[in-house]
């Protein structure tokens, strides 16, 4: 049986929350959750960020069904994350409000085994196995290019004035690159999808525990707790899935 939590916050700093998320169940061994981190200011990026998340749940709870197949399931995905950019990028232009808006996405869809991830922008995905991490998907931002190139190291990066810079978002454009990997989901994988409010304080050794202790708990709030108590500079939004 496959479980899912999630939850968001505000955080400390900010007085708007401009995330959203979206996770559910199609069967036993069968569903999806979605994270959008919006952008755009105050009047848009929360616009931008529910309004991805709700059209691609739209398309989910319609078409994601129990047993379909890898490429049935992957055709799903391409076509609700074209449709959600679609719809913010034209509400984008339609709106002066809304000019310029636009939001991160990871997606996860797990039908059985199979589990489908997208990522774009610097929301992310992780995948822990007893006490090995692994950060399933690639930022989509200034600063993961220059250490790329080599320019900068994994340590610059951290504090870098340009390490909010991201290079591909929802809603920006009227054509869209999308990351998309197929993992298999084992019985002893944990997987959390969130947003930079979480991952930017993460360190990666404690994830184990972490998680576990969300388990045990059956709440995944100790995560948002975490993210305040090392200063909550922006909203948070972290969902988790796991085999039980």
């Amino acid at each position: 049986m496959i479980k899912f939590m999630g939850a968001t916050d505000t955080g400390k700093m900010r007085h708007q929350n401009q995330d959203a998320f979206i996770c559910r169940k199609v069967g036993e061994n069968t569903g999806y959750a979605i994270v959008c981190d919006g952008m755009g200011g105050e009047k848009a990026g929360d616009i931008a960020s529910s309004t991805a998340c709700q059209m691609i749940e739209k398309f989910f709870h319609r078409d994601i069904t129990e047993q379909m197949s890898e490429a049935a399931a992957k055709a799903v995905i391409f076509s609700a994350i074209s449709a959600a950019n679609a719809k913010v990028y034209s509400m984008s232009k339609e709106n002066p409000d809304y000019h310029g808006m636009g939001t991160t996405l990871v997606l996860a869809v797990i039908i059985e085994e199979q589990m489908h991830i997208v990522n774009i922008g610097d929301s992310r995905i992780y995948m822990v196995e007893k006490k090995a991490v692994k950060q399933l998907t690639r930022d989509h931002t200034l600063v993961q290019n220059l250490i790329d190139r080599g320019e900068i190291s994994e340590e610059e990066a951290v504090n870098h004035p340009k390490k909010h810079y991201i290079t591909r978002a929802i809603g920006v454009g009227d054509t869209l690159d999308i990351d998309y990997q197929m993992y298999e989901l084992k019985k002893e994988s944990v997987v959390l999808l969130c947003t930079d409010g979480l991952s930017n304080y993460l360190r990666l050794e404690q994830l184990p525990e972490l998680l576990k202790s969300c388990i045990r708990k059956n709440s995944i709030q100790e995560l948002i707790d975490y993210a305040n108590n090392q200063g909550g500079s922006d909203n948070i939004t972290a969902v988790m899935l796991y085999r039980k």
